[in-house]
């Protein structure tokens, strides 16, 4: 991948922490659930993106950064041609041995997601991204770019994605709660060296420094609008998966909610669909 060595700094810390947390993701109760899922012939999906994108069977979808594909073999499942693309080796092998115990159908594949295009060489009818994807890209122009390249015209891109208005908030030093702490307009990359993960928060690891690259609404839309793709819905929810402040409390098995009525309004993420223009090429 050509970078300047900031952005490559960015991406090879970012690929360090996610290798080292493969391990500890995969033995977590967040993904053992999703693996007894796939174990029981179901999925892990979101009801919605099942709903929005409809009977799959036969058609190609490609999942770009796929983590350890859980989602990417929920796809196949359900009946599509599936191809899953992460920079981190260690979560592509477990998609690949996940894929093999299940006798599932999939290709999995290991590069950078600016390098999709080269490295999976083929388009799909379907792009699918989901939680916590664009968030360790800095040049999300870049990333519309590859989105538009790798669909066939008429191909839909659906997105299921951290929403940019919390990241605004962090965790209140003082007193149980949250407070503004980040910009949301023109927010530079935020550098953070922090213990744990989303799945296993009082886990330790070595490699902590992690590039964060907060995008808002708008730029999202813009950088797809620009590529000459249709937006044709977006929505927003209160829904999050893991406990992305410390003072959410879990309601279900995969889902977290904050304590106070107000705060429960706020997004936690947010759905995005588009479409390939037909006369594009």
């Amino acid at each position: 991948m050509s970078a300047d060595p900031s952005t490559q700094d960015a991406f090879e810390a970012n690929r360090l922490s996610w290798d080292e947390r493969v391990e500890t993701h995969w033995a977590s109760d967040m993904y053992q659930a999703h693996v007894r899922d796939l174990r029981a012939g179901g999925h892990c999906l979101k009801d919605d993106a099942v709903r929005s994108l409809g009977d799959v069977t036969g058609r190609s979808l490609v999942h770009l950064q796929c983590h350890m594909g859980m989602e990417t073999l929920s796809w196949a499942s359900l009946g599509a041609d599936v191809c899953g693309l992460d920079f981190s080796q260690p979560a592509i092998d477990k998609a690949e041995l996940l894929r093999d115990e299940l006798n599932l159908k999939g290709q999995f594949v290991c590069a950078n997601v600016y390098d999709a295009v080269e490295a999976i060489g083929r388009t799909f009818d379907i792009v699918f991204v989901s939680v916590g994807a664009i968030c360790w890209l800095p040049d999300l122009d870049r990333w519309a770019r590859v989105v538009a390249d790798m669909l066939e015209p008429g191909g839909r891109l659906y997105m299921d994605e951290v929403h940019p208005f919390l990241d605004v908030f962090d965790d209140h030093d003082a007193e149980p709660g949250i407070a503004i702490k980040y910009p949301y307009l023109d927010a530079p990359p935020q550098v953070f060296d922090t213990p744990g993960s989303y799945a296993a928060p009082d886990a330790t690891f070595e490699n902590n420094r992690t590039y964060y690259f907060q995008h808002a609404i708008g730029t999202t839309l813009n950088a797809l609008i620009k590529t000459g793709m249709v937006i044709d819905r977006f929505d927003e929810y209160t829904r999050c998966v893991w406990p992305r402040f410390k003072v959410m409390k879990k309601v279900d098995e995969d889902t977290w909610s904050f304590p106070e009525a107000v705060l429960n309004q706020l997004p936690n993420v947010y759905t995005l669909e588009a479409h390939k223009d037909t006369s594009s090429g």
